[in-house]
């Protein structure tokens, strides 16, 4: 096809000759427009010299494209269907004009420079930056020009809002462009619905395949040009050269594609754009159809399609994938893990998500109140999830709910305005199937319904079914009239157990964004939006009466932040005037409680174990909390959601967790007249009793986090170790003292925090470095190894995750190996104060080994009496003497990745520790 003047072009269109017999004035002003516009699309190839056409002969191919995809009635006069004056006059002027933003305008040059830090030298209408500036704005440039202009373009005035919101839809996803031209429109005495306008644009863009679509010389030019982009631009231009005009509607609204590839990338992405398009144009062809009067001939179907590849066999796929295969083991328990509720979750989880978004995209005025109600049916073994938030369309049914790993997520619109989806996989309906054999869906679409409220619970929706064991390649839409919203029953399996799945969904819910309800037999449990109190009940359960008659209370927190919320409860006694942990003397609050409550956390009211810490005490023994974050933005999950990936959102939450956390446990102490470091040292010893004492594991940067976030709230014991003075007298004048004022003192800390036996064969002789006879015998040796009086003052600490932290932060930390009872040598920590990096995380540390060993590797200097060149410090630290073979042979490890040979080397030197000597580590000891 030979391209020639504007105008020529434009009156041998279908739709202008229909608008010059039904109104002459606005052909007339077409024509203008057209007229006006066609030397500024021209120059749109100076500023995308490598692009397909964008000038005034390919809107002229579009508005022949808008003849093709409508129905004929809709240029018949008297037809229902029939287009009024103005609509065709907005559908031409759009069809010529969407791409008008992409020119750089008369006069506008110096400013565009300005704005974008560039010159105009020769080259300046391809600069990289200017390009960008073009394809990010251009929607909205050409509207505004033309309203600018509209008078010397013909437009009328009151169609220069219409106009400028239809060129602006073609960027849109569909979503976003049902919700952007939702709003009521009339031009020449009629209603007229702008989103069906944009529709009709939108598709006739989208097929405009034809012959004349690259421009002349272009494919030249990319011949010489070796960059990605020009190869990239050279697939797209010959994407059409090898279709050129083969694409065609048929009468009954089916779209055939031909075309003739020589290179397998072409053809590649030639399939691939088909495919979008077939998404695209169900989703158009979904919006016409709820229209009031459809104007669409072509069908949401996909093309038929006959792409030779000429050099070969061109296959689709590289990797084939088994329909039924992958179905079976997203719905099987190898991916859910045998928890009954999880896919109860991922279906109301799925109704939170409609809920939320149709209450994003609702005015005020619509009064919108959101709600899911979980039905469980013991008499039918049914259970039902139904929401009244966004509903589906059969385009979202088709594209995401029933394809494998396609989720509404993904889709441009949900990144929009500030929207966070918790959808995120597209395999959660799947999950299902892990529990029941069948899911009757029923849904209806709010889109067409925003301001109906009496409407939009009478909508048009639809009904289907869907069973793993009779998984058809057909689905059947049969229509029903229902509320907005969508429906899921499941007929649940002979084996499963509905009382099962009932406490197991209570286990996945923390609480509900939107209100829900759970109704079991006669019983309705209302699911709140704040976070649960954590009160006597929660903590003790039927032993809450014993706990009251020991004068044991429970202190209660919440907070809040923008994106997190906490609850805390926090069981006590009152003892001479300050808080204790203790039930009775010798006995800890964690017997009264049951055992230890592990904290709940969770993500928009949805459980996901996430460890909050570090922690001022060990909470689990003496107390609960529960956290949540309020919004999904940027959390990733596992596939079945049960842990949460760690990345910045996950930090963020656990940062604010932990600030609440401390924020409520110091009003506690205050409340309770505890705010005094001796205080907070016995408190968190006693929280830390029976089993909670863990410092033998590498403190990471607790120390950093610690004396940045909550230095008050940590405290040390210190003895002062002086000669001739007896271990009850230097208790008694023992020093208490907060991370603070720890950072302001001089002196060396020495702490036993544990034993070795070398040369032991089986089991040994055991002290119990925790109790009060070791500090004893520690403060004694100490005391026979000191040297004369020195102004550097000397102190022992007890053993605990406090002194660890000094320990792990003092790079010059060590341990003196002496001689202690029964054939045990005690392991005698040291730290120097003025070398502890109080602000950093610890160095000269090689943690998070993990194999038949797992620990963290220190280098360090120290003496043993046998001279071997580590010690361990418990189950999981061992030292290695700084400068030795044994240190150059570990860190050679390291250092090439090889952290499972650094566990397998460790534990060997379990072995030797243990007298049972390694040969392939005897040149290294």
């Amino acid at each position: 096809m030979s391209i020639r003047e504007p105008i020529v072009e434009l009156k041998e269109t279908e739709l202008f000759k229909y608008l010059q017999s039904i109104d002459g004035d606005y052909a007339e002003r077409i024509t203008v427009f057209v007229s006006g516009i066609a030397p500024l699309m021209a120059t749109i190839k100076n500023y995308f010299p490598y692009y397909t056409r964008h000038d005034a002969h390919h809107g002229y191919q579009v508005v022949c494209r808008i003849a093709d995809c409508i129905l004929p009635a809709c240029l018949e006069h008297a037809a229902p269907e029939a287009l009024s004056a103005p609509e065709v006059f907005l559908l031409i002027a759009a069809a010529y004009a969407h791409d008008l933003g992409m020119a750089v305008f008369p006069g506008e040059e110096q400013a565009l420079a300005a704005k974008l830090n560039f010159t105009l030298e020769p080259g300046w209408e391809t600069r990289e930056c200017l390009q960008s500036h073009l394809r990010a704005n251009h929607s909205s440039r050409g509207g505004t020009y033309i309203e600018m202009n509209a008078e010397e373009l013909g437009v009328p005035r009151n169609l220069i809002a219409a106009l400028d919101r239809l060129m602006k839809a073609h960027n849109y996803v569909i979503p976003k462009l049902e919700e952007e031209l939702q709003v009521p429109f009339a031009a020449g005495n009629r209603e007229s619905n702008l989103t069906q306008l944009a529709v009709v644009v939108c598709v006739a863009d989208a097929i405009e395949f034809s012959d004349t679509r690259v421009v002349d010389g272009v494919l030249e030019s990319l011949a010489l040009d070796s960059s990605s982009a020009a190869r990239k631009s050279y697939a797209e231009n010959m994407k059409h050269v090898c279709t050129g005009d083969s694409l065609a509607v048929t009468d009954d609204g089916r779209i055939v594609v031909s075309g003739t590839f020589s290179e397998p990338e072409v053809l590649a992405l030639a399939h691939r754009t088909f495919d979008e398009m077939e998404g695209w144009l169900q989703g158009y062809y979904d919006i016409d159809r709820r229209c009031k009067v459809p104007r669409l001939k072509i069908r949401g179907e996909p093309f038929q399609r006959d792409l030779v590849f000429t050099s070969g066999d061109f296959h689709r796929l590289g990797v084939r994938l088994n329909k039924r295969s992958v179905i079976d083991l997203i719905a099987s328990n190898a991916v859910w893990r045998d928890q009954k509720g999880i896919a109860l979750r991922e279906l109301v989880q799925n109704a939170v998500e409609a809920c939320r978004y149709r209450a994003h995209h609702s005015a005020p005025s619509d009064r919108y109140q959101p709600l899911v109600h979980v039905v469980f049916d013991r008499q039918r073994r049914e259970v039902t999830v139904k929401d009244n938030g966004c509903g589906m369309s059969e385009r979202v049914v088709l594209n995401n709910f029933l394809t494998v790993g396609s989720s509404r997520s993904r889709e441009k619109s949900y990144a929009d305005d500030g929207y966070a989806p918790i959808a995120r996989f597209g395999i959660g309906f799947w999950s299902v199937f892990s529990i029941s054999d069948m899911a009757t869906v029923s849904t209806a679409p709010f889109e067409s319904y925003r301001g109906k409220r009496e409407q939009a619970e009478r909508a048009l929706g639809f009904g289907f079914d869907v069973q793993l064991t009779d998984l058809r390649d057909f689905t059947v839409f049969a229509p029903v009239e229902r509320p907005c919203g969508t429906t899921i029953t499941l007929r649940l399996k002979a084996d499963v157990v509905i009382d099962d799945v009932y406490r197991s969904l209570k286990g996945e819910l923390i609480c509900s964004m939107v209100p829900l309800t759970i109704s079991f037999d006669d019983a309705h449990e209302h699911i709140d939006a704040v976070l649960p109190e954590v009160n006597g009940q929660v903590l003790f359960g039927v032993r809450q009466p014993a706990a009251e008659d020991l004068g044991i209370k429970v202190f209660q927190y919440k907070d809040e932040t923008e994106s997190t919320r906490l609850s805390l409860g926090l069981a006590y006694r009152m003892e001479k005037g300050r808080a204790t942990f203790m039930a009775a003397a010798g006995q800890s609050i964690l017997g009264m409680m049951g055992g230890i409550h592990v904290p709940r956390t969770g993500v928009c009211g949805f459980a996901v174990p996430v460890r909050v810490g570090p922690l001022c005490i060990d909470v689990m023994r003496v107390g609960f909390y529960v956290a949540n974050a309020l919004t999904p933005q940027g959390f990733e999950f596992s596939i079945d959601r049960r842990q949460l990936i760690h990345n910045r959102a996950a930090e963020k939450f656990v940062a604010d967790a932990q600030r609440m956390f401390h924020k409520g446990y110091r009003d506690f102490l205050k409340a309770s007249g505890s705010y005094t470091p001796d205080v907070i040292y016995a408190l968190a010893e006693e929280a830390a009793s029976h089993g909670g004492n863990v410092y033998d594991v590498f403190t990471e940067n607790e120390l950093a986090t610690a004396m940045q976030d909550f230095a008050d709230l940590i405290s040390l014991k210190l003895i002062p170790v002086t000669q001739r003075v007896s271990f009850d007298a230097a208790e008694s004048n023992a020093k208490y003292l907060s991370l603070r004022e720890l950072s302001k003192q001089k002196g060396t800390i020495l702490c036993f925090q544990a034993t070795r036996s070398p040369m032991r064969l089986g089991q040994g002789p055991y002290i119990n470095v925790e109790n009060r006879q070791s500090l004893e015998l520690a403060y004694a040796f100490v005391q026979r190894g000191m040297a004369q009086a020195s102004d550097v003052p000397l102190y022992l600490a007890p053993p605990n995750r406090s002194f660890s932290m000094l320990f792990d932060n003092d790079s010059t930390s060590t341990v003196n190996v002496v001689p202690a009872a029964q054939g045990l040598d005690a392991c005698v920590l040291s730290v120097d104060l003025e070398r502890v990096n109080f602000e950093e995380p610890p160095a000269d540390v090689i943690a998070e080994i993990r194999g038949p060993w797992t620990g963290a590797i220190y280098w360090r200097e120290f003496s043993t009496p046998d001279a071997k060149p580590y010690v361990f410090l418990g189950r999981h630290r061992v030292l290695v003497q700084r400068g030795s073979e044994l240190q150059a042979h570990l860190q050679a490890l390291a250092d090439a990745g090889r952290f499972s040979a650094l566990a397998d080397t460790v534990n060997l030197l379990k072995e030797d520790e243990a007298g049972h000597q390694p040969p392939t580590l005897t040149h290294l000891l």
